[in-house]
């Protein structure tokens, strides 16, 4: 790499006003430099040393950069620790150096030290298949529905709608709780997330306006999400209440659908699962099922990570046929090996694989965060690659027991 160039961390408020003029720049006309201003000083859980950069040391101009944006997903009650690799750019005349290259270096290391359980990105398409990501988990789903099948008024005057505030947060997280318990896979926001997504994250054009209804006896209260910007040209709902009822439902289509209409919007886009409450509901109005992008996912050191989720793999297990199990089960990667050592259906050591194992499934590397957050069951992604297969119907059922395919959802918390 160039001797000009210094590889560091953020260290003061003034990096925050030299990235945002970095990412202005990058990503113009869209405001991602207020973006990383307002998450660099008021995001939940960012600190300065998650701010990965390349500096000029003639000029002092940030040519390179990117964000470590921390999280917490949920795996069926466990909570993972996750790093998203957010907000990637690099000065277009910089550009073809292997700058993110070199700090995705730094990134990794972060990944290791601070015990980060997985990695992610929302990034473009392809590029980061070189640093080990792959499409492993749901998300920005089309489902496109039609105006004219929301019959216009219907159920409305029932609810009142009125935009959320810092006062609904207990409401919210409440919500929340019943989001998790649908899907297998899920993002949790405590308070201070909420917090920031009700105030400082509407002082940027990618914040969300959150609305709350109820019926005019109080009995039923719900909510959604509509986003200031996002693909494609309707007017998209990212989030809803999931225990929403048929009726509430139908009053809030048709309130989404007088916005539509206000902001000549030709349709309404649900970003949300599929199979989500609302998601059926559309479809079965006349909407098309969605085809989602992915987040692009890498599991930074997996014998940590199928420690941190032993609890899930035993309960699987333990209500399995092979509840009284005890032996060797390894997962095969090929170069390397995982051995999962159990006694009478309990997890007991998880190791790198050694040895003679009658028990054996294999699978590239870059495919196993698919299978374990179960996006994908091995036989789906042994049409990818046919070299995926259990060495026996024993081996194939065990594994299936372990990673059954289930849906996951992840919202957003800025």
């Amino acid at each position: 790499m160039n001797n000009n160039y210094i590889i560091r961390r953020a260290n003061s408020a003034r990096d925050a006003e030299k990235l945002q003029i970095l990412f202005t720049k990058v990503f113009h006309p869209d405001d991602v430099g207020t973006l990383a201003a307002i998450m660099f000083n008021h995001l939940p859980g960012m600190e300065n040393k998650y701010w990965f950069i390349v500096e000029d040391k003639t000029t002092g101009i940030i040519i390179s950069a990117f964000a470590l944006i921390p999280w917490v997903w949920e795996l069926e009650g466990l909570r993972l620790k996750v790093a998203e690799m957010g907000i990637v750019g690099t000065l277009e005349e910089y550009r073809g150096q292997g700058l993110v290259g070199v700090l995705n270096e730094e990134f990794d290391k972060t990944l290791a030290e601070e015990n980060f359980d997985s990695a992610v990105i929302q990034g473009i398409p392809g590029f980061y298949d070189q640093f080990g990501y792959s499409y492993s988990v749901p998300l920005e789903n089309h489902i496109n529905l039609p105006l004219h099948v929301i019959s216009q008024g219907e159920k409305k005057e029932a609810y009142t709608f009125r935009l959320a505030g810092v006062g609904d947060i207990p409401f919210l997280m409440k919500e929340d709780e019943s989001y998790r318990a649908y899907y297998s896979l899920s993002s949790f926001r405590d308070e201070a997330h909420w917090k920031y997504m009700l105030t400082e994250g509407l002082k940027t054009e990618y914040g969300s306006a959150y609305w709350i209804m109820e019926d005019k006896e109080k009995l039923g209260k719900y909510y959604c999400r509509i986003p200031e910007e996002g693909f494609g040209t309707g007017l998209i709902i990212s989030e809803i209440s999931e225990n929403i009822g048929v009726e509430a439902l139908k009053s809030l289509f048709s309130f989404c659908k007088e916005k539509a209409i206000a902001q000549d919007k030709p349709y309404i886009r649900l970003n949300l699962h599929n199979h989500s409450t609302a998601g059926r509901m559309a479809i079965s109005m006349g909407a098309k099922e969605g085809t989602p992008y992915a987040w692009q996912i890498k599991i930074p050191d997996i014998i940590r990570f199928l420690r941190t989720i032993t609890p899930i793999l035993e309960k699987r297990i333990q209500t399995s046929s092979f509840k009284d199990f005890s032996g060797k089960f390894r997962v095969d990667f090929f170069k390397t090996g995982v051995d999962m050592i159990w006694r009478n259906g309990a997890l007991k050591n998880i190791k790198p694989g050694e040895g003679e194992c009658q028990m054996t499934f294999s699978i590239n590397p870059d495919h196993f965060p698919a299978l374990s957050l179960g996006h994908r069951r091995w036989q789906e992604l042994r049409y990818i690659k046919p070299n995926i297969f259990p060495n026996s119907g024993s081996s194939a059922l065990f594994i299936e027991t372990l990673f059954p395919s289930k849906p996951s959802w992840i919202y957003e918390q800025y």
